[in-house]
């Protein structure tokens, strides 16, 4: 199954993809004690329906957005991935053109260059096909409608030639949303057993490439990388090392935000943090390597 599968019926037939490839050559929030008011129940209830411009097509349609006075940040995962009470806010990350076919990144959804205006006519708009879906009458995304907008908006930033950085950040945003749609769904029976390890395979895929691409990212680009800064792109890479058991790469972006006088308290209690799972793991390892030495030793 291609990374970019279930865009079909948008008129997309596309394989595997390679970012990195040179186009141009949940804590809980604890009650409060102090009366207040009332606050949003269901998904619905934080967000509005907002009329955008398409900045290619200049056709206008509605999309969703939170209210930002409603949704109350909690403590992020280990990864970045940003926690709201009551809301997934990864969902509503993009604008998607139902009329030709553009999506992109809502802070840079306008951002487009004559040039890119051409390429994404040429690669996205030619091909697409409207999916005829009452957008007006959804109040909220599912999973798989937030991810499909998100693979429309790779399609469209591979098209007109984005930065590494950006393309990285939307892989991230669709491994996030894949990996909580896992987390979060509780009637997968065995007849969707398939499903769910495709949706694994996913997130893992997509995972994959915002690693590397944000390895590669580092050394290419200049920071800010897509809004995010150094240090915060280094501790969230040692932790998608971690999870990818590059354990080497993990300790080098640990020690050198450690080191760094630029690195934040708050994030270097983090990294204080990190480096003791990373001693663990070494000790593990070490005591396993012995163990494995003197079971091969003769009697």
């Amino acid at each position: 199954m291609g990374l970019l599968s279930g865009l079909e019926k948008f008129g997309f037939s596309l394989g595997d993809i390679d970012i990195t490839e040179d186009q141009n050559a949940k804590k809980k929030a604890a009650p409060t004690k102090k009366a207040g008011p009332i606050l949003p129940t269901e998904e619905k209830d934080f967000l509005l329906k907002k009329e955008v411009k398409c900045a290619v097509c200049d056709k206008k349609f509605p999309a969703l957005v939170i209210k930002g006075s409603k949704a109350k940040r909690m403590e992020p995962d280990k990864d970045l991935r940003p926690r709201f009470q009551g809301v997934d806010v990864v969902k509503y990350d993009v604008y998607a053109c139902p009329y030709c076919g553009y999506a992109a990144m809502t802070k840079s959804f306008e951002s487009l260059a004559p040039s890119q205006l051409k390429w994404v006519r040429e690669g996205v708009c030619k091909n697409f096909k409207p999916s005829g879906e009452d957008l007006a009458a959804r109040e909220t995304y599912t999973y798989d409608q937030a991810v499909d907008r998100l693979k429309l908006a790779l399609v469209s930033a591979m098209a007109k030639r984005a930065k590494l950085s950006e393309k990285a950040y939307i892989c991230l945003k669709i491994a996030w949303l894949r990996r909580e749609q896992i987390a979060t769904t509780t009637d997968f029976n065995k007849d969707d057993l398939e499903k769910r390890n495709a949706y694994k395979a996913e997130m893992e895929s997509f995972y994959r490439q915002a690693y590397d691409g944000f390895l590669k990212v580092s050394s290419t680009e200049t920071p800010p990388f897509y809004g995010l800064g150094q240090n915060t792109l280094d501790y969230m890479l040692a932790n998608m090392a971690l999870y990818f058991k590059d354990y080497s790469t993990s300790s080098k972006l640990v020690a050198s935000l450690l080191t760094s006088s630029n690195t934040p308290a708050n994030l270097k209690d983090k990294c204080y943090d990190l480096k003791q799972e990373l001693v663990e793991i070494a000790k593990k390892q070490k005591a396993e390597a012995a163990a494995a030495a003197a079971a091969k030793k003769p009697e």
